[in-house]
């Protein structure tokens, strides 16, 4: 069973929230509990080796105190985490973690100069990198490097050492996450361990998880889905984590169906790819529950995916970096519910509210941006950069939505994916959920393309399903009859893959330079 944790007025760093009371200082103690718990119990499979709780917890003490003895590293260091899915990495997370300081997650697939400049702005003193990336952060005048083929002589160097307590401030800061920068440089959300214990603790709750759970962990753990929604929340449960390093749909199905697992949690993309590569010896009738956030999936991706993991419940959730992952949860199988297209409804330890350009809360049926206000929302941006974003405690997400009259969300669109085209607004979610019901399209990105009479107007990019032939004429034809005139794309385009972040999020961004560099003149 899962351990129980009451609702009540808690407090962190002085401030007041309605959270789970929980009797760990940060989340090493979640970890620590586990290998008291379930000392033998397999925690970690990775590509090279498995460890136990007990052995996972001896690997973070003996690194923690190597960390502290030999680099200096304690409560203010700064540490860069450039790492693929590991055990390595999550000794290394909690060892950091541990001493009080703060984990800086470097994405593995930027490029030397975005590395560089995560890791100078966040003033990072020490870096832990596969080799093989090393020599990105080569210009970022980190003092110290460790690279994990050097982990094991570290771990062995810190079992001599005398051994260091763990933190006892939750309000410390645990986690610094780089948001994704489309116009700009990214940001730096400074998570604390009550952030990310509140975050974790409510999927558990809403999920009803324990430590029978097993998953595979096929999204980067860089990223807030698969750090906090993933691989901390199943430390804290005592469950099993498969930890895939890349993601390769074929691989991840094997992993499912060799280790039988339960839950799995990814973002739309994750499980397009899935069910396209299933093959005959993949058996996914163990998953229980499968979670998926990060945009929109559409009702036919589920219903597909769901076909081929017959005793699946799936829930849509929503939540951002900035949020420690959670926000809202859909509290049933979502194709046994008359709601469709919601994200679901405010975990117990949340508020969200829609308002209006100037702050106000708009009634139901109301499109507003979407605000989320509680235990496991940053309180800051890194050098402030982004605080006007945070409002009296309220985090403005930057999405549009909109509530039901039972506290069902939905979300329309990102505000800057919103199309406004001669004065109509164009949300570009329910526009791909059409092109998406077009027999054959296995996969839809809508976005917004300049124009010289109307300001903007749609763009689409359609990627087919497996052996399916899309006629455009006929999509064109479909969608006429489906949609507003206005909310037709005008230029559709059919390919086999769309440009996406390391954690599968298409790049709509991206496409919108590359159609503004063809049609935009026109």
């Amino acid at each position: 069973m899962i351990q129980v944790f009451l609702l009540e007025e808690v407090t962190s760093g002085g401030v007041g929230y309605t959270g789970y009371r929980m009797p760990f200082a940060n989340l090493y103690d979640m970890l620590a509990a586990s290998a008291r718990r379930f000392p033998d119990k397999t925690a970690l499979i990775d590509a090279e080796r498995e460890i136990a709780f007990s052995a996972l917890q001896e690997e973070v003490d003996a690194l923690s105190a190597y960390l502290a003895g030999a680099l200096g590293i304690g409560t203010g260091s700064r540490v860069g985490l450039m790492m693929v899915n590991s055990i390595e990495f999550a000794a290394a997370f909690y060892a950091v973690v541990k001493l009080g300081a703060t984990v800086v997650s470097v994405n593995t697939k930027l490029s030397a100069d975005e590395v560089c400049y995560i890791l100078r702005d966040s003033q990072a003193g020490c870096l832990i990198t596969d080799r093989r990336w090393q020599e990105k952060a080569a210009g970022a005048g980190v003092e110290r490097v460790l690279v994990t083929e050097e982990l094991a002589a570290a771990m062995a160097a810190g079992r001599q050492m005398a051994p260091v307590p763990s933190a006892t401030d939750d309000s410390l800061p645990a986690e610094i996450m780089y948001t994704s920068g489309t116009t700009g440089r990214p940001k730096g959300a400074v998570m604390t361990h009550f952030n990310l214990m509140q975050g974790l603790y409510a999927y558990a709750v809403d999920n009803r998880m324990d430590d029978t759970e097993s998953t595979v962990l096929a999204v980067p753990a860089f990223h807030i889905t698969g750090l906090n929604c993933v691989l901390t929340l199943f430390i804290f449960l005592g469950g099993l984590v498969v930890m895939s390093p890349f993601f390769d749909a074929v691989d991840v199905l094997d992993k499912m169906t060799q280790y039988k697992v339960t839950h799995f949690h990814a973002v739309a993309t994750v499980f397009i790819l899935l069910e396209s590569a299933m093959l005959p010896r993949h058996d996914l009738s163990s998953l229980r529950t499968a979670l998926c956030g990060g945009g929109f999936i559409s009702r036919e991706t589920v219903e597909r995916f769901c076909r081929k993991a017959p005793n699946c419940a799936f829930h849509p959730v929503y939540g951002m970096t900035e949020t420690s992952g959670a926000g809202t949860y859909f509290p049933v199988h979502c194709l046994a519910s008359p709601i469709e297209n919601s994200c679901g409804r405010a975990t117990a330890n949340c508020a969200i509210r829609v308002v209006d350009p100037e702050g106000r809360e708009v009634p139901p049926q109301v499109s507003g941006e979407i605000c989320f206000k509680g235990p496991f929302i940053i309180r800051e941006y890194l050098h402030g950069r982004g605080q006007e974003n945070i409002t009296d405690g309220w985090l403005h997400s930057g999405d549009i939505g909109c509530f039901d009259g039972e506290g069902y969300l939905y979300i329309k669109d990102r505000i800057k994916d919103m199309i406004n085209r001669g004065g109509e607004k164009v949300f570009s979610l329910p526009v791909e959920d059409a092109i998406m019901a077009y027999q054959g399209v296995k996969q839809a990105a809508v976005f917004a393309v300049d124009d010289p009479l109307y300001g903007e107007v749609p763009g689409a990019v359609v990627i087919p399903a497996a052996g399916a032939v899309v006629d455009l004429e006929g999509l064109r034809a479909f969608l006429r009859q489906h949609l507003a005139h206005y909310k037709v794309p005008v230029y559709i385009e059919l390919r086999q893959e769309m440009p996406v972040t390391a954690n599968e999020k298409v790049q709509k961004f991206q496409l919108r330079q590359e159609f503004n560099q063809r049609y935009a003149h026109r």
